[in-house]
């Protein structure tokens, strides 16, 4: 069978490629591919399984692709956690052993720079969401049913709501530019990101921040006791604040593709 060879992640030579167990193709083991200075954590992929014109075309099947994603993250995350590492795309895809090797030698110089600057940083998530049953949720909820009317009565209380909506969502915005300034200060750069809809995140409540910070392993205390106090303080306010990590740096990692390499999810390096 014929086999091309999936990347996760470039890292150090000197990570043990054993105790990930199965790749994203559960018959192949994750194993560690090096060259100089740098390795790529990949494991080997079946044609029957791994078709890159239905990856790139959009027409895999839903339930496997979403197997496929899953898998891929929770080998990331757990390298990143161990080690410096530069994430790969999911669904990165090279024709051979060969192939690999050959981005490798391309790229080591320019990776190896990119993983002594990263050193022991690693990226934190934090998100806040507004409690379904807070006071202010309730207070918007009761805003956006108040039932219409006619007069000068209607209008009146009409602009007292519109008041009170604004006051709602002015507290929201000075909690989460509090937070975002304080955790600021502690991590070594961050992102605000686009905060996801309800679809994605399966919860009731309602996400109103989603950002991203690169934090070191020595600042990493300061940063987490920092998290819970605002939590505490958010909680009052109706607020949820939600930090999970260490992820891969995802949003701080530099582009480690050739120039006019293709930036489809799905590619082919011969």
């Amino acid at each position: 069978m014929t086999e091309r060879y999936y990347l996760y992640a470039v890292t150090w030579p000197e990570c043990s490629a054993e105790s990930f167990g199965a790749g994203v193709d559960s018959r192949f083991p994750v194993e560690l591919v090096c060259h100089g200075r740098v390795a790529a954590l990949s494991s080997r992929v079946g044609l029957d399984q791994f078709d890159l014109s239905k990856l790139q075309q959009g027409t895999a099947d839903l339930r496997w692709l979403s197997k496929v994603a899953v898998r891929h993250h929770e080998i990331t995350g757990s390298l990143a956690r161990q080690w410096a590492a530069l994430p790969a795309r999911l669904g990165t895809l090279f024709a051979s052993r060969a192939s690999l090797l050959e981005k490798l030698a391309r790229c080591e110089s320019h990776a190896a720079e990119l993983l002594e600057r990263l050193g022991s940083r690693q990226e934190w998530a934090a998100k806040i969401y507004r409690a379904a049953n807070s006071g202010a949720a309730c207070e918007m909820e009761s805003l956006e049913s108040a039932p219409a009317g006619a007069g000068a009565q209607y209008l009146a209380a009409r602009a007292n709501r519109l008041a009170e909506r604004r006051q709602v969502e002015a507290t929201i915005r000075q909690a989460v530019t509090d937070v975002e300034t304080h955790l600021n200060t502690i991590a070594d750069a961050w992102h605000r990101l686009r905060p996801l809809p309800a679809t994605l995140t399966n919860r009731p409540e309602k996400m109103v921040w989603n950002a991203a910070f690169l934090v070191s392993r020595a600042s990493l205390p300061v940063f987490q006791s920092a998290c819970a106090q605002a939590a505490e303080e958010l909680a009052a306010k109706g607020l949820i604040l939600e930090t999970t990590g260490p992820w891969p740096i995802y949003h701080f990692c530099p582009s480690l593709e050739d120039e006019g390499q293709s930036s489809a999810a799905a590619s082919v390096v011969h």
